[in-house]
C-alpha cells in the first residue's frame, strides 16, 4: 500500500435490517445503469431507498430505469441540473434520513451482500466512513484491446485507518459508505472536487482525509464488494490521470491553507509513485500509455496546486467555497 498498512477491524454484530440510503449520481450512462440498479435490488439487505440523481441532457437514462422505478418503490429517480458528481451526491444524501448513506456509481454492479456489509461496518465504534473491495467488471464492447480498468481495490484483508491523515489507500468513492451524522459533521463532499467539478477528482480521498483529521476512522470492508466497469485503453489513460493530478494538487493547496503544511508530503508521494515510478515501469514494459501517464503527474499536480490557491476556502470545515 502506498500510505501504509491499516489497523485491525473487529467484526461488528450482525446488522438488523435497518434503513439505509443509497445514492447514485449519473450522467449519460444509460447503457450501464440498468445493471447497476438491478444488482442493488438483489441486495440481501432489503430495507433501503435508492436515490438515482440523473444529470443527463437526454431521456435515455430515465427510459432505462422506468421498469425498475415502476416495479420497486425503493428506487427513487430524480432529474437534476448539471452540477457535478459531488454536488449531486450531497443533494441525494439530503433526500434521505437513514443513519447510513452508501454511494456507488452507474458503471458498477454490487454483490448481494454489499449493502449489508457496508452499513454493518459503520456500526463499529468510531467508524465514520467505510470503503469496500472493488474488482474489475466486464469490458464494454470496443475495449477488447490493450486496456486497463481504473480504480480497483482488491486487498483481501479488512482493516481500519485512523490517526494518520496521510494514509489514504483506503479505497474508492464508487464503493463507499458514511454515517449520516459524520457526513453532516464534515459538511459532505467538497463540491469543487470530483467528476464534473473544477478539480475533477480526489473527492473520495478528500473526505477521508478530513474524517481522519477530525478524529474519525475509516473501515476497509472486503465483504462490501463491487465490480467496476471503467475500462480504458492504455493510450487514453493519461487523460484520466490529468484529472487525478489536478485533484491532488488542489487538495494539497486546500490542506496547506487550512493549517496543515505537512500536506506537502501527500504531493511528494503522489508525484514519486504515480509520476517518477511509472515512467521507467512503462519504458520497461514498452507501454507508452503508462509512460505518458507518468509524465502527466509531473505537470498536472502543479496546475491543480495553482488553481487551488486561487479559490476561496472555508478553513473551519476545510472545504472550497462553491460560487453561487
Amino acid at each position: 500500500m502506498l500510505f501504509g498498512i491499516p489497523g485491525s477491524l473487529k467484526d461488528p454484530p450482525p446488522m438488523i435490517d435497518e434503513a439505509i440510503d443509497i445514492v447514485i449520481s449519473t450522467i449519460g450512462q444509460s447503457a450501464q445503469i440498468g445493471a447497476t440498479v438491478a444488482s442493488i435490488r438483489q441486495s440481501q439487505h432489503t430495507n433501503f431507498t435508492l436515490w438515482v440523481l440523473d444529470q443527463s441532457v437526454d431521456d435515455l437514462t430515465e427510459g432505462a430505469l422506468r421498469e425498475h422505478v415502476a416495479a420497486d418503490s425503493r428506487v427513487q429517480y430524480r432529474r437534476v441540473p448539471l452540477r457535478g458528481m459531488t454536488a449531486t451526491r450531497n443533494s441525494g444524501a439530503a433526500l434521505g434520513i437513514a443513519p447510513s448513506i452508501l454511494f456507488t456509481n452507474s458503471d458498477c454492479t454490487v454483490d448481494p451482500g454489499w449493502a449489508g456489509a457496508m452499513a454493518t461496518a459503520l456500526r463499529e465504534e468510531g467508524i465514520w466512513l467505510a470503503f469496500g473491495m472493488v474488482l474489475p467488471g466486464p469490458r464494454l464492447p470496443g475495449l477488447e484491446g490493450n486496456a486497463t480498468v481504473l480504480a480497483v481495490k482488491d486487498w483481501p484483508h479488512g482493516g481500519v485507518y485512523r490517526g494518520n491523515r496521510f494514509e489514504l489507500s483506503f479505497g474508492h468513492g464508487h464503493n463507499m459508505a458514511v454515517r449520516r451524522d459524520a457526513f453532516t459533521e464534515l459538511g459532505g463532499f467538497d463540491e469543487l472536487h470530483g467528476a464534473g467539478a473544477p478539480f475533477r477528482s480526489w473527492d473520495d480521498l478528500d473526505i477521508g482525509y478530513r474524517a481522519i483529521r477530525r478524529g474519525g476512522a475509516i473501515a476497509y470492508v472486503p465483504a462490501g464488494l463491487a465490480y467496476h466497469c471503467h475500462w480504458v485503453l492504455w493510450r487514453d489513460v493519461w487523460k484520466q490521470y490529468e484529472g487525478y493530478g489536478i485533484g491532488v494538487g488542489a487538495a494539497v493547496a486546500k490542506y496547506v491553507r487550512c493549517g496543515d503544511p505537512a500536506a506537502w508530503l501527500i504531493l511528494a508521494r503522489w508525484i514519486a509513485y504515480h509520476g517518477l515510478r511509472q515512467i521507467p515501469a512503462g519504458i520497461w514494459r514498452r507501454n507508452m500509455g503508462r509512460v505518458r501517464s507518468g509524465f502527466s503527474q509531473l505537470i498536472y499536480p502543479w496546475r491543480g496546486l495553482a488553481l487551488g490557491f486561487a479559490k476561496p476556502v472555508d478553513r473551519r470545515r476545510c472545504l472550497y467555497q462553491r460560487p453561487h
